[in-house]
């Protein structure tokens, strides 16, 4: 009986492992990532926050909606410019049905004042049409994606989502978005209210 159960726990642990499957998430000199079109500059670890989103093989492209994506591993700024990375933390290694696994990667980037978590850019981003952002902030979807990626088994090779070669990240943009001020918003409103009312006067 004893021996059964040690079988069946290495059996167990045996599957676990082969679930798991990793990927390089983080860029090259060559791959580095900008703001408003211009190399983002060095900044202190935790200023700039990354998700590395995973689909099948099959999605080929990604918009602002960021349908058919969901969230696979946190990355945040190294010290040096444009550059990132989500290999120092547990989060990772980007778990997939199996391993070794072909997955579409995609990267979605955004400043510290938006939130620290996917799930606070998430919000704040809201499918593209920023309902109820309340706080500026950068945000960004690569607009190339790592197509037909292999994750590997724990221990195993690594293949890279970003690079210079066909199918890989190459690198992309944030933009910034302001929240609109009361001001601003309260003057449209008299301008919209001024309009029906002059459209009723005809």
């Amino acid at each position: 009986m004893k021996k059964l159960l040690t079988l069946a726990a290495l059996i167990g642990a045996a599957s676990l492992s082969f679930g798991q499957g990793i990927v390089n998430f983080g860029n090259q000199s060559g791959t580095r990532i900008s703001t408003n079109g211009v190399l983002q500059v060095a900044a202190p670890v935790g200023t700039w926050y990354y998700a590395l989103l995973r689909a099948p093989s099959t999605q080929n492209s990604i918009d602002a909606s960021l349908a058919g994506w969901t969230f696979a591993a946190m990355g945040t700024n190294t010290s040096l410019a444009g550059r990132l990375s989500g290999n120092t933390s547990t989060e990772g290694v980007v778990v997939t049905p199996n391993a070794p696994s072909t997955d579409d990667y995609a990267v979605v980037g955004w400043s510290s004042s938006i939130g620290t978590s996917y799930a606070q850019a998430a919000a704040w981003w809201s499918g593209g049409t920023r309902a109820g952002a309340n706080v500026d902030g950068w945000f960004g979807v690569s607009s190339t994606i790592g197509n037909d990626i292999i994750s590997q088994p724990t221990g195993g090779s690594i293949n890279n989502t970003f690079g210079t070669a066909a199918g890989l990240i190459t690198g992309f943009n944030m933009n910034f978005y302001a929240v609109p001020e009361p001001t601003s918003l309260a003057l449209l409103g008299l301008g919209a209210g001024a309009l029906v009312i002059f459209r009723r006067r005809k």
